[in-house]
C-alpha cells in the first residue's frame, strides 16, 4: 500500500462503503475467510486513520447463523441476504465442505442469483468448485489450488482451468489459488 493517505482512485465514491460479502458454509477453510476479510478490514483502518470514510462494509453470510470451520472455530455469520439487495463484491471461500455445498440447491440457487447483482464475484481456493457448480466458470479462465486443478477441470470441463497463476480475472469473475493467494486476490 502506498504511503500516501490518498491511495483510493478518484473513481471510487469515498462517501459510501462498498459491500463485501464472504460466503461461508460448514467445514469452510478458516484462512480462506480470514485472509481476504482482514485485507479489507486493514484497508478500512488505514483510510479511517487518514480521516477518510471506510471504503468497505464487511459481511460474512451463510445458510445458517453459526458455521463450524474445518479448524473447528465457529464463525458467526448473517443469514443469506435477499438476492436483489446491492452488493459490490461476493467472495466464496474454499474448504473441505465445498462439495457438500455444491450439492445444496438452495445455496447454489442463491449464489447464482446473488452473483448476477454483484459487480464482481471471487473464489478462494476450492471455492471455485462452488462457482463452477453454478455454471459461472463456463468458458472462463480460472484457477484454484494446484492440487485441485485437475479435478476442477475434470468435473467442469467448460471451465478453462490454469494451474500456475495465483489469481485470475475473467470478466466479473475472479478466482485464486490456495489459502494465501486469497490475500493477494483481495
Amino acid at each position: 500500500m502506498p504511503k500516501s493517505p490518498r491511495f483510493l482512485p478518484k473513481t471510487i465514491d469515498q462517501t459510501r462503503s462498498r459491500l463485501i460479502e464472504i460466503l461461508v458454509y460448514p467445514s469452510v477453510q478458516l484462512l480462506d475467510v480470514a485472509g481476504p476479510l482482514q485485507v479489507f478490514a486493514s484497508a478500512n483502518e488505514h483510510v479511517l486513520r487518514s480521516g477518510g470514510h471506510a471504503p468497505y462494509a464487511l459481511r460474512t453470510v451463510a445458510m445458517e447463523g453459526r458455521v463450524a470451520s474445518s479448524a473447528g472455530l465457529e464463525l458467526v455469520a448473517m443469514p443469506l441476504p435477499d438476492v436483489k439487495s446491492p452488493v459490490d463484491t461476493l467472495v466464496v471461500a474454499g474448504g473441505s465442505g465445498v462439495m457438500v455445498a455444491c450439492d445444496d440447491p438452495i445455496l447454489t440457487g442463491w449464489l447464482s442469483a446473488r452473483a448476477m447483482v454483484a459487480r464482481r464475484t471471487a473464489s478462494v481456493c476450492t471455492g471455485a468448485f462452488l462457482l463452477a457448480s453454478c455454471g459461472m466458470l463456463d468458458g472462463r479462465r480460472v484457477t484454484t489450488h494446484w492440487s485441485f486443478c485437475a479435478e476442477l477441470a475434470e468435473r467442469y470441463p467448460a471451465a478453462l482451468v490454469e494451474p500456475d497463476p495465483i489469481f485470475l480475472n475473467d470478466g466479473p469473475i475472479w478466482t485464486s489459488a490456495g489459502v494465501t493467494a486469497g490475500i493477494d486476490l483481495a
